[in-house]
């Protein structure tokens, strides 16, 4: 039997907080492991630099130079996504053409997603991009991290209840490859939980998910439910979403900071989290979600990450891990599968 060849990484390396550094250090030793052959993209010199002072085999690892510099001033956000626009075409292009397997980015979703609609096709059936993001919950039976996904958080208007019911197919196939789930339970982020709660499209997609078969669907859920862990995917409109995700994010990180500043304080604060401390450990991991690696774009016909904009470190080494997962696990063949009755539908 022929040995499986090992997952390609293409990784942008103008994106996250803690670029290009960061990313160096992660795709370096996710390489040296051996979790999957990692190809940087990004400002040649720079990247020689940082490599410099790494252990790394050249054999599992190499530069593809971008013709962007990196931005010169530390939190340039701006002139990071005009770099991002140059360089993950490059990225997108290598994954197109088959030269590496999947492509990780912590550039922002909509750059993302505007720019894998150019370079990339998409999946026969689909009529729309949407994009995931990995989010804290309540621990639910069955699951070994307390995460959910959401669908969709490009920052884009869903108006159509059908884009709405692929996201949901999508996801599911999504939760059964790679987070394990043997029957996902999919949602829809509502007003209410009634079926005739929300605006139009939410309203039609609740009836079309109810008819259909294959997905688990258990309705609605409020914003307020998202944490409690009632569904492994839940479906939203790509504008809430987005709303949606940065609330969450900076929730969780304004109760650990309260949490550390309690600590430094007060001493009786100090007493009441150390009968805390398991409650408070747990926060802290969940609030730490953007660690997690990042989630898929679904719908186009390749393997490409996002990454939370805030990652570091740690975010990149499992994208990178997250990516060889979802390759091995074949995430692209299923979602095919997964889209075939829409297919047939099209003709």
């Amino acid at each position: 039997m022929r040995p499986r060849r090992k997952t390609t990484v293409a990784v942008d390396t103008y994106g996250g907080s803690g670029a290009p550094g960061a990313v160096v250090r992660a795709g370096a030793r996710m390489a040296r492991l051996g979790v999957a052959n990692v190809v940087l993209i990004g400002d040649a010199a720079l990247l020689q630099d940082e490599l410099g002072i790494l252990p790394y085999d050249p054999m599992t690892l190499r530069i593809v130079a971008a013709p962007a510099a990196f931005p010169r001033r530390v939190g340039d956000t701006l002139a990071q996504a005009e770099a991002a626009r140059v360089a993950l075409p490059i990225a997108l292009d290598l994954l197109r053409d088959g030269d590496v397997d999947a492509v990780v980015t912590a550039s922002p979703n909509e750059v993302v997603r505007d720019l894998a609609a150019l370079h990339l096709r998409t999946l026969p059936g689909a009529h729309a991009l949407a994009a995931a993001a990995v989010i804290p919950t309540m621990p639910r039976p069955g699951q070994d991290e307390p995460l959910g996904l959401l669908i969709d958080v490009s920052g884009r208007r869903t108006d159509s209840a059908a884009d709405l019911v692929q996201f949901a197919v999508m996801g599911a196939a999504y939760a059964r490859a790679v987070s394990g789930v043997a029957a996902p339970k999919v949602a829809l982020l509502s007003t209410g939980q009634g079926a005739d709660d929300g605006p139009s499209e939410v309203v039609e997609a609740h009836r079309a998910l109810h008819a259909l078969a294959g997905v688990e669907f258990v309705g609605n859920v409020r914003a307020t439910d998202l944490s409690r862990g009632y569904a492994d995917v839940v479906v939203a409109d790509g504008l809430v979403g987005h709303a949606v995700l940065g609330l969450l994010e900076g929730l969780t990180e304004m109760t650990v900071e309260a949490a550390r500043y309690a600590w430094k304080t007060k001493v009786t604060w100090r007493l009441g989290l150390r009968l805390l401390a398991q409650g408070v450990r747990m926060l802290r991991k969940v609030s730490e979600f953007t660690a997690y690696g990042g989630a898929p774009l679904l719908g186009v016909d390749g393997l490409v990450l996002v990454a939370s904009p805030d990652s570091r470190e740690p975010a990149f080494a499992n994208a990178i891990k997250l990516a060889a997962r979802c390759h091995d696990a074949g995430l692209q063949g299923r979602l095919r599968s997964a889209l075939a009755p829409f297919t047939a539908e099209a003709r």
